[in-house]
């Protein structure tokens, strides 16, 4: 089974597109910080980003009620994507297809954040 939930935050406003048959498209951006162990406590380390895609009627609650800057978690299949960007350059990465979105409350994370537990 392929499903990934994470929890991070928007790296951007979501964009709403339209797909040949008129159906919703919400795409995004979210960073995920990796905790690493710095002596007796827990610091952020690096950041992944990952792409996140959405279909259908909930894309476009996602356009209206998330922004740059919101935490949230969201579950779905984690991809496999190859494309070419604005220059005509081949890239590829991993990318999230959404089927579930929750915000969350910024200060509930920040208190986990600053626990003793380990991310894990």
């Amino acid at each position: 089974m392929n499903n990934l939930t994470i929890t991070g935050n928007l790296g951007k406003d979501p964009v709403l597109t339209f797909t040949n048959d008129n159906k919703a498209v919400a795409t995004f951006s979210i960073a995920v910080s990796q905790n690493v162990r710095q002596g007796d406590s827990w610091a952020d380390g690096p950041t992944l980003w990952l792409k996140v895609t959405f279909f259908g009627a909930i894309s476009e609650r996602i356009v209206d009620r998330y922004k740059k800057g919101d935490t949230a978690t969201v579950s779905g299949k984690l991809v496999y994507e190859e494309y070419k960007n604005a220059d005509g350059e081949e890239k590829s990465g991993l990318k999230i297809l959404g089927n579930e979105i929750e915000k969350v409350d910024r200060a509930k994370v920040e208190a986990t954040a600053k626990s003793d537990k380990a991310p894990f």
